[in-house]
């Protein structure tokens, strides 16, 4: 990139605080790369020229976290860009020349540098973030001030979701705290990605992402390219992108674009004019919403998503449409009032704030419904492990049922459904869902919008975010100058040097000429010491009870049956008695733990678990199956969890991500014993054998039964025929001849 009157190098840190890296928010190290994607340059201008204005950029890191467990975690990041003049006196004579400072009509030129602003968090408050850097970068340039760049910013928290910060007489920020929902946290905007692609086109790269494509999104507005590629990741719910995601690629990895796998990059559109992007890669420009599908690529059209959840996302997308036009216009008027003073303004900007959230949570539930249509009964085709050899083996294959599942669906979408589920997202997801991870919560609620998701109604709903209980909003008030007796007002250059120095007895003034190097003796608050020693190990903590995994959605149902069953009294017993049962069974991890024959306390627990579904109660509680999966894994009891889930199997319960994932860990972390194994075995061989013999005493039975049947008319007949002879001669009124020539007389008839 190096033109006649520029020089490119490689960016770096100047400076950072904290001034000593966290262990629990280590820096990244490619960080100077994405607050400036096109490289740091030394430029060379005529005087005239007019400095540019800065330019505002979002991108998201994946680090690994500082604690043991080395998960991985997203780190949202803020930059503003700007140029600041570089000294004539620091140039070497080869940069004098690159730059053409000695010729002619160079000699006047004014040399400057581009630097960046970078604000971290784990929160993605980009908006905020924006504001305030560019108000750091606005005070780094002006002057006097009474207080310095160092003041600080809290947080907002439970007991104070809204901060409201004064940071002088004109310039306020806002800080809220986020939603609370089911669904991951994200940078995403779902707004601007509807704003720059319109329903069609989000039809479209819903495709490409659900296939795994290789997707490259530009722009001239480098935060756009943030906001919609979080969106397109976030679009996709339950699965998650597992192919290279840079939201905000820098100019020297760009050679990513040549990978042989799928990839989500987001580049500057300046990178054309300096290549060509490879020719199986599709390219989408966001500032003109333009999309360039490759030859190859060509048969990846919307006719491919199953019709009915297409069309119904399709006219969900032009209604909210029609509401950002609304709001829009809602928003121009707000800009108009905010420049007035009061609470008003206050009131006004936040309740356009949660508007635009609003907004937000409409789109992503519109796509929710669209992923939980196509899904909807794919728990059913999940393959669980049942003994010690199906666990050696894990992959998507022995877990889920895949053809069956795909001859399930409409035979005119099976390509769609093929493309599926060859991706690594697909494989990703069922084998999250099928073992304990840290998606098991969202992916419980994915599991519950499946199940209640109608195709033709669109009015249940599935994505009910939760607001802050407390709408209290604090208010800070600008800080307060910094004071002394003998203070200096201290006016710092570009380059960081101090240039002049004044006493003043009252107070202090800052004035800069450029971003200043920061001071440590001018922060708030002293850096927090470690907790423990770096030789001193933290403690081993005990796993996480069960109970603590019962999800918020399984709290609202719960709640919302009882108060059902509230209103009839007999309902209303079996809830209550059932939830004497779910009381029993939190409470039994800390009871086990008290008994020395853990395996009998088990089968007694597995016992009042069948006594209880022969009850019929209301219901059923998920945590009691769930407390024996976790217990049976934990006390190695893989046979006990494989009765317990054939138990809810037999009981129409289909178990969620959170129990699915416990009963498979009981099943392969643990060892089945060889001796019970065999003694198993002899037990179903003798029980089998006892069937068949009873089996056999019954056909035999039966048919003794069947030919004493068939014998019953002829015995019927000789008796009735002998029957008849004895009946005449017992008559008393019938004497024979043979009777009367013996003279002997008939017997006298019986006395009445």
């Amino acid at each position: 990139m190096n033109r006649s009157t520029s020089l490119a190098y490689m960016a770096g840190i100047q400076d950072q605080y904290p001034f000593i890296p966290r262990p629990s928010f280590p820096l990244p190290a490619d960080l100077a790369l994405f607050c400036l994607p096109m490289g740091a340059t030394l430029e060379s201008w005529p005087q005239s020229s007019t400095r540019p204005q800065p330019v505002s950029s979002t991108f998201v890191l994946t680090v690994t976290s500082g604690d043991r467990t080395e998960s991985v975690e997203k780190v949202y990041g803020a930059a503003v860009a700007f140029y600041e003049p570089y000294p004539h006196d620091k140039l070497t004579p080869e940069q004098r020349r690159a730059l053409r400072l000695e010729e002619h009509f160079g000699r006047r030129n004014c040399v400057h540098t581009n630097k960046s602003i970078c604000l971290l968090s784990r929160w993605p408050f980009f908006e905020t973030f924006d504001r305030f850097l560019k108000y750091l970068h606005a005070m780094a340039n002006s002057g006097p001030h009474l207080v310095p760049i160092e003041k600080g910013v809290p947080f907002p928290s439970s007991r104070r979701p809204r901060i409201l910060i004064q940071l002088d007489a004109k310039e306020r920020i806002s800080l809220t705290q986020p939603e609370d929902s089911p669904i991951p946290l994200s940078g995403a905007k779902f707004r601007q990605l509807v704003m720059n692609l319109r329903p069609d086109g989000c039809l479209t790269v819903l495709l490409f992402a659900l296939t795994e494509q290789k997707i490259l999104l530009h722009s001239l507005r480098p935060d756009v390219l943030t906001a919609v590629s979080e969106a397109i990741s976030m679009i996709i719910f339950p699965f998650h992108w597992q192919c290279p995601y840079i939201p905000l690629c820098p100019l020297g990895l760009s050679d990513l674009l040549n990978a042989p796998i799928p990839f989500l990059l987001g580049l500057d559109s300046r990178f054309f004019d300096l290549y060509d992007p490879p020719a199986d890669v599709i390219c989408i420009d966001l500032d003109t919403g333009a999309i360039y599908v490759p030859e190859e690529k060509k048969y990846l059209v919307t006719k491919l998503l199953p019709p009915r959840p297409a069309r119904t996302l399709r006219a969900a997308l032009e209604g909210v449409c029609e509401k950002m036009h609304r709001l829009e216009r809602s928003l121009q008027q707000h800009l108009k009032t905010q420049r007035g003073e009061g609470d008003s303004a206050i009131d006004s900007e936040f309740k356009m704030k949660r508007k635009e959230q609003q907004l937000d949570v409409e789109i992503q539930e519109a796509f929710l419904r669209f992923t939980a249509t196509i899904l909807k009964g794919y728990s059913s085709f999940l393959l669980p492990i049942v003994s010690s050899r199906a666990g050696a083996n894990c992959d998507t294959a022995s877990l889920f049922d895949i053809e069956a599942f795909v001859r399930s669906r409409d035979r005119r979408h099976h390509r769609f459904y093929q493309l599926l589920v060859n991706t690594q997202m697909f494989s990703r997801f069922i084998e999250e869902r099928s073992f304990v991870s840290d998606k098991d919560a969202s992916l419980a609620f994915f599991d519950e919008c499946a199940d209640k998701v109608q195709e033709e109604d669109t009015t249940i709903r599935l994505l009910e975010v939760e607001t802050a209980h407390s709408e209290h909003t604090l208010f800070l008030p600008p800080p307060e100058p910094v004071s002394d007796t003998t203070t200096t007002t201290t006016t710092t250059t570009a380059s960081g040097a101090d240039a002049d120095t004044v006493t003043n007895s009252n107070a202090v003034t800052f004035t800069y000429m450029g971003f200043p190097k920061l001071r440590q003796d001018l922060f708030p608050c002293e850096e927090p010491l470690p907790a423990l020693p770096p030789q001193v190990k933290p403690p081993q903590t005990t796993p996480a009870s069960p109970l603590a995994r019962r999800t918020k959605q399984e709290v609202k149902t719960d709640q919302r049956v009882a108060s059902r069953h509230a209103q009839t009294p007999i309902l209303w017993a079996k809830c209550l008695l059932h939830t004497c049962y779910s009381l029993w069974f939190t409470q039994l991890p800390a009871f086990a733990s008290t008994q020395h024959s853990k395996p009998r306390l088990l089968q007694l627990a597995f016992k009042i678990l069948t006594n209880m579904q022969k009850l019929h109660l209301s219901q059923a509680d998920e945590v009691c199956y769930r407390v024996m999966m976790q217990l049976c894994g934990v006390y190695s009891q893989p046979i006990l969890a494989v009765k317990v889930l054939c138990e809810m199997r037999q009981h129409g319960i289909t178990p969620n991500a959170i129990t699915y994932g416990y009963y498979n860990r009981a099943v392969m972390e643990n060892k089945w014993m060889q001796s019970n194994l065999l003694w198993n075995k002899l037990r179903n061989v003798l029980i089998g054998v006892a069937a068949f013999k009873k089996c056999g005493l019954e056909r035999a039975h039966r048919r003794k039964l069947k030919t004493l049947a068939l014998d019953t008319p002829d015995k019927a007949l000789t008796d009735a025929d002998s029957g008849s002879h004895v009946s005449l001669e017992s008559n008393p009124g019938y004497s024979s001849v043979s009777d009367a020539s013996d003279g002997q007389s008939p017997p006298a008839p019986p006395p009445l």
